[in-house]
């Protein structure tokens, strides 16, 4: 009797599991068709510039597959690039909200959401977010260069070091020339002599080329009255970097000043400003020349201007020669040499030398530029 019973069920449940599947489906499909109507209506309203509303859709749809979710991460980021930061928060923090999200999704948006805090200044919520993100192994590629970025604007330099050495660690690319300038913050901020050439000896080790490395070291050496050394680590800036020689000259003189080989140091000078006659070397032989020979000055300047017609090296040639005095009162009031530093990366100016550039964040980046300072009376 059971058995006939169940063959006689058989046909029934059939019919019944048809008719479930067939509603799930049409269920499905008619959230997939709301889902496609709202993403369309959003995408409407954007073409019409109607942003909030738009945002206000695509927050609120039903269902969130992966195209949809690039998308509105890809909306979000440009909003961010527009500088329309309040729209590109508000977009990923409904976006991470939504009950639907994987882990993957999840991090993809915090990743977007910790640029967003970032670009506004947000930095503690922007490195909460970025230190979660590089402790689940997100993206490491990409979060710990926004990481260390972070670090360097809030001056977080031990955090920038240790995440520096793991970014090597890992081989995503060298960092020496970064670590070199950390080491040399610490420095900066260390109380006593021996804690600072500790540090330094660091950052030369990250970067035997460090020009602030050596120089900071240089200026160490000749307040403890150690200017041999201190003469050689400042002569080796140039050797990586001739074009930086002349912000350390003065010093070089002073430690061959202060053992009593001042003709040491001019023989020096002469020799490299022979081998790499820029305008700044040459008019700071010049200058040393003048106190004793103002001829020789004068000779050297023409010499230079005539390899090399410029008018940089004009207004201190005529201070050399008796007969020009009156032209040289007149006109060197008028037009005189001035250095400015450029960032080689994107040409942001300063008028003093620094490391760390304000506008694109890139380090060692500054170079002198000696032009003309016209004063219109």
């Amino acid at each position: 009797m059971a058995d006939w019973l169940i063959i006689l069920l058989l046909p029934c449940c059939a019919a019944w599991s048809g008719w479930w599947l067939a509603m799930r489906k049409e269920a499905r499909d008619l959230r997939a068709d709301k889902t496609r109507a709202a993403y369309f209506e959003g995408v409407g309203f954007l073409l019409n510039d109607q942003t909030d509303r738009a945002v206000d859709v695509f927050i609120h749809m039903a269902d969130l597959d992966q195209q949809m979710l690039d998308n509105q991460l890809t909306l979000g980021s440009l909003f961010r690039k527009r500088g329309e930061l309040d729209r590109a928060l508000h977009l990923h923090q409904q976006l991470r909200n939504h009950s639907q999200l994987s882990d993957a999704q999840r991090m993809a948006v915090d990743y977007e959401l910790a640029e967003d805090y970032a670009a506004a200044g947000m930095y503690n919520q922007a490195q909460a977010l970025f230190e979660q993100l590089l402790a689940e192994q997100y993206r490491e590629a990409e979060v710990m260069p926004a990481l260390a970025h972070l670090y360097e604007r809030t001056k977080q330099w031990q955090a920038a070091l240790e995440l520096s050495a793991a970014w090597q660690a890992k081989g995503y690319g060298a960092r020496g020339t970064e670590i070199s300038h950390y080491y040399c913050e610490l420095a900066q901020q260390a109380g006593d002599d021996a804690t600072v050439a500790h540090y330094l000896q660091q950052a030369l080790a990250a970067d035997r080329d460090c020009v602030r490395a050596n120089r900071m070291r240089g200026q160490l050496l000749l307040r403890q009255g150690e200017y041999v050394n201190a003469i050689h680590a400042l002569q080796s800036i140039g050797e990586t970097s001739a074009a930086l020689l002349p912000d350390v000259l003065p010093d070089i003189a002073a430690a061959y000043h202060a053992i009593g080989r001042d003709d040491e140091y001019r023989y020096w000078l002469e020799k490299t400003e022979a081998q790499n006659p820029n305008p700044r070397l040459t008019l700071a032989l010049a200058q040393l020349l003048g106190e004793t020979a103002p001829d020789a000055a004068a000779d050297l300047l023409q010499t230079r201007m005539e390899a090399k017609q410029t008018p940089l090296l004009l207004s201190a040639w005529l201070n050399y020669r008796p007969g020009l005095a009156p032209l040289a009162t007149s006109a060197g009031k008028l037009v005189a040499p001035r250095t400015v530093y450029q960032c080689n990366e994107c040409g942001f100016r300063q008028q003093n030398l620094i490391w760390h550039c304000p506008a694109c964040f890139a380090w060692s980046s500054f170079r002198p530029q000696l032009e003309l300072k016209v004063e219109n009376r």
